[in-house]
């Protein structure tokens, strides 16, 4: 999955929900939305490897952005936004499954137990 692109595209949405950040930060505040997505995104796929805590990750982000003075709940939905995103890789992981499912064994070997 290319992080950057589903970045960009939540920093998008999020952007079009919060219109009054163009005016606030501008630019900027965009690039920012997107490369804290992006660093949202890759804790998320760390904690699912059980390599991360993405919550432990959330409370500093929180934090930082608190104390920057920016609205705490908008990361809350820049979360909801994310998921939405990337809800279409849940099918394509899921069809992939399915397919290998179906696949016959090579010869000389046992199938595993589920």
């Amino acid at each position: 999955m290319d992080l950057a692109a589903a970045a960009r595209e939540i920093a998008l949405r999020h952007r079009a929900e919060f219109p009054d950040e163009e005016e606030r930060y501008g630019d900027a505040g965009l690039e920012w939305c997107v490369y804290d997505s992006q660093w949202i995104l890759a804790w998320a796929a760390a904690d699912a490897s059980g390599f991360e805590d993405l919550g432990r990750q959330l409370e500093w982000l929180a934090g930082i952005l608190d104390a920057r003075g920016y609205p705490v709940q908008r990361l809350a939905r820049n979360l909801e936004i994310a998921a939405h995103v990337v809800a279409p890789l849940r099918a394509v992981l899921e069809s992939g499954a399915a397919s290998v499912q179906r696949m016959p064994a090579p010869a000389g070997t046992a199938a595993p137990q589920a």
